[in-house]
């Protein structure tokens, strides 16, 4: 995998991950399979609220993923990014030999919200 959310956030309110994930169309639906393992973790972690994981309506030779998941905190997320157990399957994901991963991740903070 070619990066990881490395960077601390620094803010105290609430945060919004966006990664973006592109395998190859052929690894796709066992790349949605090793996510979970590492979503799961990431879930369990304090200031977690909510995570999806969305998947293209069109095929093409590259699957790109969106991850969006919220966080009740900046520094909450800054820990649950240092817990050993997710970077072990952070890891683990990018080890895979039968998985070719690239990931762009990055931590956003709210400016506009509709209702």
């Amino acid at each position: 995998m070619s990066r990881a959310l490395e960077s601390r956030t620094g803010v105290d309110g609430p945060v919004t991950v966006v990664k973006h994930y592109t395998v190859p169309a052929s690894e796709a639906d066992y790349f949605v399979e090793v996510y979970q393992e590492n979503a799961r973790i990431m879930s369990a972690q304090p200031g977690f609220l909510r995570s999806r994981l969305h998947r293209p309506l069109a095929d093409a030779s590259e699957t790109r993923f969106v991850h969006i998941a919220e966080w009740a905190s900046g520094t909450q997320l800054d820990t649950a990014i240092a817990n050993p157990e997710w970077r072990a399957s952070l890891q683990r994901m990018a080890d895979d030999p039968g998985l070719h991963v690239t990931s762009e991740p990055a931590a956003y903070r709210v400016v506009v919200e509709l209702p």
